[in-house]
């Protein structure tokens, strides 16, 4: 077979042979070597990545944003049934009886916090006084004593193995003394996220008429949402909004009503065991009892922070920590299955994580919105069949 005569047919001939000629033959002679093609694979992993930081930091610098439609969106599954049960029972329009649910919701929010405000008036005032007998207690004098020991014998320790340090020639400046508010720094902790008292005043006016768009259009909405995706996804899609919808339901509605089963317990023991202020203290136990995986110490440090300064004997301060310990497990293991059931279906280690992860970025209102966020990403996953390991992962 003759050889190709110019570097044009020998091009020709290797490209109709189906030979991959690793170099070109340059005019000039010289060979210029072919640069690999791009990984799209670590492209996607990289745009990926950045994708997750940018989102990152958008719930960072926009928390009282998402912190507001987020809560939002709660109430309103949370009170969907009672709409549609006006709609049902009545000839009102959505419109309608959204705006009179929405109406007596906030009625009742008000009037609760006012009550609890009025019995929780006194208490307020007397907090400098109760914190100054807590610090002179005798158990926690005591308590002092022993850290303050244990303190002075680490650092005589310390000073025994490690030298003295050079002396110098400058003279040293006392470092400043930075003096922090306790109430002010737990208050911060707490609406971390939200900001200023403008900031929380601000998202508590946009709740109320988020919540009734979101009851007033919730037909518009979904039909909208679904529309967003392709025709062989909306089928999807409105399984995923449905799912959220039961499972968001069941979520708030069991919590409340446990949360006020142990509110009530727990303002009868405190009466009977004579604490003071034990209205105020038993629906504060009995709340923040249903917080998950941390609602066992929350739930005893009203009592005993109270109870350490008021109860002259351990008998009354034993029968609180029994009580309130055992209204928890009871909740727990028996009230939290039969009114919430599997509609979360989060096991323990994903819970945790997102209760540290959100209690970092958004302080106490991270604690109360992490389970159910992560709960709604988990039905996400579970309905993609590209996400539906990782739904199993965060399962139980």
């Amino acid at each position: 077979m003759a050889e190709p005569r110019t570097q044009e047919e020998a091009k020709t001939l290797g490209e109709t042979r189906g030979v991959d000629t690793p170099a070109e033959v340059l005019p000039s002679g010289t060979k210029e070597e072919r640069r690999p093609a791009p990984d799209l694979n670590l492209i996607r992993a990289g745009a990926t990545v950045i994708a997750v930081l940018g989102l990152l930091a958008l719930l960072h610098f926009a928390a009282s944003v998402f912190i507001t439609l987020f809560s939002a969106m709660l109430l309103a599954f949370a009170l969907e049934p009672l709409v549609h049960l006006l709609c049902a029972r009545t000839s009102l329009r959505r419109h309608h009886a959204s705006g009179i649910v929405v109406f007596l919701f906030v009625a009742m929010l008000y009037g609760l916090f006012y009550a609890t405000y009025l019995r929780a008036e006194s208490f307020l005032a007397e907090i400098p006084a109760i914190t100054e007998k807590i610090r002179t207690a005798p158990m926690i004098a005591s308590i002092t004593r022993r850290a303050e020991e244990v303190n002075r014998v680490f650092a005589e320790a310390g000073r025994r193995i490690t030298p003295p340090p050079a002396a110098s020639a400058r003279p040293k400046t006392a470092a400043p003394v930075v003096v922090r508010d306790e109430a002010e720094s737990f208050t911060g902790a707490l609406l971390q996220g939200l900001g200023s008292l403008s900031g929380v005043l601000y998202a508590l006016g946009f709740i109320p008429f988020l919540v009734y768009f979101i009851l007033a259009d919730r037909e518009p909405l979904t039909r909208r949402t679904r529309e967003l995706f392709p025709e062989e996804r909306r089928a999807t899609v409105g399984e995923i909004l449905l799912d959220i919808e039961r499972m968001m339901r069941k979520f708030l509605l069991g919590n409340a009503l446990i949360a006020l089963i142990l509110s009530v317990a727990t303002v009868l023991v405190f009466l009977l065991v004579g604490l003071p202020y034990s209205v105020v203290l038993g629906i504060l136990s009995g709340t923040l009892s249903v917080v998950p995986y941390l609602g066992l110490p929350l739930a005893l440090l009203p009592g005993v922070i109270v109870g350490l300064v008021s109860f002259e004997s351990g008998g009354p301060f034993l029968v609180l920590i029994a009580s309130v310990t055992a209204f928890h497990l009871v909740a727990a293991n028996y009230l939290t299955p039969k009114l919430v059931g599997g509609g979360v279906r989060l096991n323990a280690t994903a819970s945790t994580v997102a209760l540290l992860f959100f209690g970092w970025l958004w302080g106490g209102m991270g604690l109360l919105l992490g389970i159910p966020i992560l709960a709604v990403l988990k039905c996400i996953f579970d309905n993609m069949p590209s996400t539906r390991r990782i739904g199993m992962f965060l399962g139980e």
